[in-house]
């Protein structure tokens, strides 16, 4: 289909899996390969590249961005990439939103048909729409031979949010997942007997009866256990007694223009949604309907961005406090100077404003806001907001100025854990999501830098290499210590350190801010928790704030506070947030909660009966008899279509598998021939069994039967495939290409031009990817014509290789294979 997803979970070595695939097509396929990854991941994929002669480029995915002269083109056009056709994604989930830049320029440079693997533990983020994406990145027809009914992604993924189809049966055939519990039951070695694991009695490594490992490099693998333990604070000695006060002048979710009076105690917000205080007259004309667009979501996220903060640091809300209070002064003296500074580029200029002198900033400001016009605002309320949320800022600066380190409890509470056992003396790892909080800690835990032993990083500036290097230098033997350097004991990070690093040297991971979610939790547990750690346990601590109010409450009760805190604070705008920042209370809970693994409602680690997983184990099966008994795989493998069998039963029914092209059904029928079941899971699980199980003879009836369900088969395929028909609909570019190459076709004498248009005729009236459509149309809005038109396709033909695509189509449809019986099976 064209790519493939391996999602195993954190820890079990996606990255060297990835490297094994793309080595595998560069020594088969002579494959030139493209890796594209995080910023942070860059410096890894190197080392493999060199170390595995992977013969690769790699990219980084903060490089996918349009050019002012390609567009999304510009991987298509740039000689360093031109030739690459194996691309490897690492963390594709950072390519799940279709309305970016790095998707659409991935989305072009696949849209030629190169192959590709996506390496990530959480395809699915919020919701299932993120795996849609991302599949259609290099699936990008809407319209599928993939063995799902209906034939259409985009109408498959409609019914599996209304619950009418299940997301596993259309993974089954694009993603492999595995957890450790399936590394260890297929692939482990007893730690007594160092006899493989027998898959039938797992039972027994699960409850910890027995232990199990895995063999890296000849070396025995143990996974380390996880214990979670929840830190508890008081944020209102924190802030001086102040919390609730300063939490309430956050204030609400709110529509529309401020309505309350000024002298209300909550900001307004309203330097971020100026296209309320736009004339309704105007409102809906450009630009400022843009102004719309860009603030809808932007008061949210800044309430969102301040109460995080809150909870994250004082020293982070007191400077986020100060950068809010010098954009509002920048943009009031803008206002009273006569200009709105409204757009993109006001943004850029009034945050670069410390670098301007007042004068100089109006001036600058005055350039770029220039389409917005100070007689279309309601400029009176405007100011009059702007002025209210500074006199607030200024207040609530005032209020937090005097908190200095010595009287903030949740700093405190960290370095009095810090000098006990068990964190005193071991590695430790602190995570907070702000630079500004990694700052004061680091600030606070090692004074002036003394301490060589602990550092901090929260951006690109310091080497993630070196870093890393002298934190786990087990982990990463690969590093040389200079002269005078000494190993890390305290690492303070961003989530810079959250993907793809090997820090399973240290064994506790501090997590600063509140978890709304566990997704930034399994990230940084990841880094730690992984095979070849030396530890056999690894632990988690989590800060939890608590209030004046919850001091004699219990745990769960005090995380139902937070949790509604939440809600007040941010209310619908938890809709604008993606998954890694939203609210997830189940998860919550799970995490503050337990000790360990989790809860029972909640699979925090993903180890469970995953959505994924759903053919592991036949897969195994099937793997573990080609490697001890090949001559009886083979003898299987060998076997002919149309095979029948018949063996004992509880119940009477029957199993077929039937196949026409790629598509396959599997049924499970009952007694009367109805169907009970097409779900992938249930049906190997009835047909699983023994090897010493005798055949029974076959029931009267049974050809008949499995004919009946044959016929219904191949009405089936005959319905998909007058859908697939059905659904190619022109678009509106490609009607007008057609019907302007058929004008050309007539109006020339030029044989080689007219058999040049036969061809392009031929190619865009059939299925073209997104990336294709999206060139057609903007040839129809610049209304190209003629000989200058017929260039331009010949040009998209040769860049999107569609060559291969229309000849693919040619071979389908010469190659629409009848439907068949693969094989039945009667239960007696």
């Amino acid at each position: 289909y064209g790519g493939v997803f391996v999602s195993d979970v954190v820890g079990l070595g996606k990255s060297f899996i990835g490297a094994a695939i793309v080595k595998h097509f560069e020594r088969t396929d002579n494959a030139r390969p493209l890796i594209v990854c995080p910023a942070p991941l860059v410096e890894m994929w190197e080392r493999y590249n060199e170390v595995y002669k992977l013969n690769a480029r790699v990219l980084s995915m903060g490089f996918l961005l349009e050019d002012e002269d390609a567009g999304v083109t510009q991987l298509l056009n740039d000689v360093q990439y031109i030739d690459r056709n194996f691309v490897l994604v690492d963390e594709s989930h950072n390519l799940r939103h279709p309305d970016t830049q790095r998707y659409k320029v991935m989305q072009t440079f696949l849209s030629t048909g190169r192959r590709c693997c996506f390496l990530t533990a959480t395809p699915r983020n919020k919701t299932a729409w993120d795996i849609y994406h991302q599949i259609k990145l290099f699936h990008q027809d809407d319209r599928t031979d993939l063995p799902v009914d209906p034939p259409n992604l985009k109408e498959y993924f409609k019914l599996i949010d209304k619950a009418e189809r299940k997301l596993p049966e259309l993974l089954a055939n694009i993603l492999i997942r595995r957890t450790r519990q399936h590394i260890l039951r297929w692939y482990g070695f007893d730690a007594e007997s160092h006899e493989p694991v027998d898959p039938n009695r797992f039972a027994e490594y699960l409850n910890g009866t027995r232990r199990a490992y895995v063999l890296v490099g000849k070396q025995h693998q143990f996974f380390p256990t996880r214990d979670l333990e929840t830190i508890e604070y008081s944020i209102e000695d924190t802030y001086q007694g102040l919390y609730q006060e300063l939490r309430s002048y956050l204030g609400k979710p709110q529509e529309g223009k401020p309505t309350r009076a000024v002298s209300d105690g909550e900001l307004t917000y309203a330097r971020y949604g100026l296209w309320h205080y736009v004339k309704p007259d105007k409102q809906k004309r450009a630009p400022y309907s843009s102004l719309q667009r860009a603030g809808s979501n932007l008061r949210g996220l800044m309430r969102v961005l301040l109460f995080k903060r809150f909870e994250s640091s004082v020293y982070a809300f007191r400077e986020t406090v100060k950068r809010l209070l010098k954009i509002h002064k920048a943009f009031i003296s803008s206002l009273d100077a006569g200009v709105v500074p409204a757009g993109e580029d006001a943004q850029t200029v009034l945050y670069e404003g410390d670098i301007l002198e007042e004068s100089d900033l109006v001036d600058a400001l005055r350039k770029v806001s220039h389409p917005y016009e100070a007689k279309d605002f309601d400029i009176k309320s405007l100011r009059a907001h702007i002025a209210h949320d500074i006199d607030l800022l200024e207040k609530i600066l005032n209020l937090v100025a005097p908190i200095t380190p010595e009287k903030d409890a949740k700093l405190q509470t960290l370095k009095k854990r810090l000098s006990e056992k068990p964190l005193q003396g071991t590695k430790r790892l602190i995570f907070t999501q702000y630079a500004d909080t990694a700052t004061y800690l680091f600030n606070n835990l090692n004074p002036g830098g003394k301490d060589p032993e602990i550092e901090v990083i929260f951006s690109g500036e310091k080497s993630k290499e070196k870093l890393v290097g002298r934190f786990a230098p087990k982990a990463n033997p690969e590093y040389h210590f200079a002269q005078g350097e000494v190993e890390l004991m305290t690492v303070i990070a961003t989530d810079v350190l959250a993907e793809g690093l090997n820090l399973q040297d240290c064994d506790n991971i501090i997590n600063y801010d509140l978890h709304w979610n566990p997704v930034r939790l399994i990230q940084r547990f990841g880094r730690i928790d992984r095979i070849g750690s030396e530890h056999e346990r690894i632990f988690g601590y989590n800060f939890l704030p608590e209030t004046k109010l919850d001091k004699n409450l219990g745990l769960r009760k005090k995380l139902h506070n937070r949790i509604q805190e939440i809600h007040d604070t941010i209310g619908e705008d938890s809709e604008i947030l993606d998954r890694t920042e939203t609210l997830n209370p189940d998860a919550m809970y799970a995490i503050y909660e337990t000790r360990g693994a989790g809860s029972a409602q909640f699979d925090l680690w993903g180890g469970g009966n995953d959505e994924f997983l759903d053919l592991n184990e036949a897969e195994e099966i099937l793997r573990q008899l080609r490697n001890d008994n090949p001559t009886e795989y083979q003898r299987i493998a060998s076997l002919r279509d149309g095979i029948r069998t018949a063996r004992s039963s509880l119940k009477s029914g029957m199993y077929v598998f039937c196949q026409a092209g790629r598509y396959q059904q599997l049924f499970l029928l009952d007694d009367k021939g109805e169907i009970v079941s097409r779900d992938i899971p249930k049906i190997v699980g009835a047909i699983k069994c023994a090897p010493d199980v005798k055949a029974r003879a076959l029931p009267k009836g049974h050809n008949k039967a499995v004919m009946a369900i044959q016929q219904r088969f191949a009405e089936e395929v005959r319905d998909r495939q007058a859908e697939r028909t059905h659904t190619a609909n022109l678009t509106h570019g490609q009607r007008y290409v057609l019907r302007e190459l058929r004008m050309l076709f007539d109006a020339t004498e030029d044989e080689e031009i007219k058999q040049n248009v036969k061809v392009m005729e031929k190619v865009f009236r059939g299925p073209l990817t997104s990336a294709v459509k999206q060139e057609l149309a903007q040839l129809r809005r610049t209304n190209v014509l003629g000989e200058n038109l017929l260039k331009h396709l010949i040009r998209i033909y040769d860049q999107h290789n569609l060559k291969d695509a229309s000849v693919r189509r040619s071979l389908d449809a010469e190659n629409r294979i009848v439907p068949r019986i693969i094989c039945s099976e009667a239960f007696v």
